[in-house]
């Protein structure tokens, strides 16, 4: 039986992440070591940084022709990312 003043470890853990402003982090962190699967080898290729910043996902293209479908693509390949994540956490996408 659980009483009213526990909770799991991940509950804990969460809310000190959150508490200490480190949950972005540690989710711009699991972008970056996932970025292959989320977003594809040939994306991964010509990456040169992902960052992640209140639901805002700036990712740096090192090609101007894939910049430019990216950025036509861009709510697909937002979409594409927030279904291999937990709770959907991009909101937008910028492409540079």
């Amino acid at each position: 039986m659980r009483r009213d003043n526990e909770q799991s470890l991940a509950e804990a853990i969460k809310k000190m992440l959150q508490k200490r402003g480190l949950d972005e982090k540690l989710l711009e962190t699991e972008i970056y070591q996932r970025w292959e699967e989320l977003a594809g080898k040939e994306i991964n290729l010509k990456t040169r940084t992902v960052r992640f910043k209140s639901g805002t996902l700036e990712v740096f293209i090192t090609s101007a022709a894939l910049r430019q479908n990216l950025s036509l693509q861009r709510e697909e390949l937002r979409q594409t990312i927030n279904m291999r994540l937990v709770n959907s956490p991009v909101k937008s996408l910028v492409i540079r």
